[in-house]
């Protein structure tokens, strides 16, 4: 074998070797500063704050649920701008006015979609943001239809074990519902610092 054969064997494994590196550095260079450590109890506690929002829409959806039970005792919702505080306050918020002359109409079935979360956990204390997408179904023979949609910021706490919601902020980005229409006001991320 000549010389000149065995280089040009050998440059291959060296450029490779060189560009391996430099994605390597380019890659761990690339990485956000604020990235999360990733390990098996943060991934744990992630699932959990997912399964928690996930309960919580679902209980939203099926009705007769207490969804003051996801907060603390001392919370904040804020759902376009209409504040409440306290279990109380956030099941009156929830539960409506109980003093209706008639019953409400039953409602299509809808199902709220949670995508895009970026959740961040920082020992007991979490941030988790999603996008919410409300979807109507009017009947088995009817395509779904989209009918709101917007974001949710959320400081969560971990107590005796347990996720609870310590602050959430609503905003609608579109089908703000009638009710809202007085206190809401655009708005980014509450939460950013």
């Amino acid at each position: 074998m000549t010389m000149q054969h065995t280089a040009r064997r050998q440059l291959p494994c060296s450029v490779r070797a060189i560009a391996t590196g430099l994605v390597s550095l380019i890659t761990v260079s690339a990485a956000p500063s604020m990235a999360q450590d990733v390990t098996m109890e943060t991934l744990l506690d992630r699932i959990q704050i997912e399964d928690l929002l996930t309960r919580y829409y679902y209980d939203l959806a099926q009705g007769g649920h207490v969804l003051s039970e996801y907060f603390t005792e001392d919370a904040l919702l804020d759902v376009d701008g209409t504040i409440a505080v306290g279990h109380e306050e956030i099941s009156a918020l929830y539960g409506g006015s109980n003093d209706r002359e008639e019953p409400a109409p039953p409602r299509p079935q809808n199902h709220m979609l949670l995508t895009n979360p970026v959740i961040e956990v920082n020992g007991n204390t979490a941030t988790a943001h999603v996008i919410w997408t409300g979807v109507l179904n009017s009947g088995v023979g009817e395509p779904p239809r989209i009918y709101e949609q917007g974001r949710e910021d959320t400081e969560l706490v971990k107590l005796e074990g347990k996720w609870l919601i310590k602050q959430r902020y609503i905003s609608s980005d579109s089908g703000l519902p009638d009710r809202f229409d007085e206190t809401y006001e655009p708005r980014g991320n509450p939460l950013a610092q």
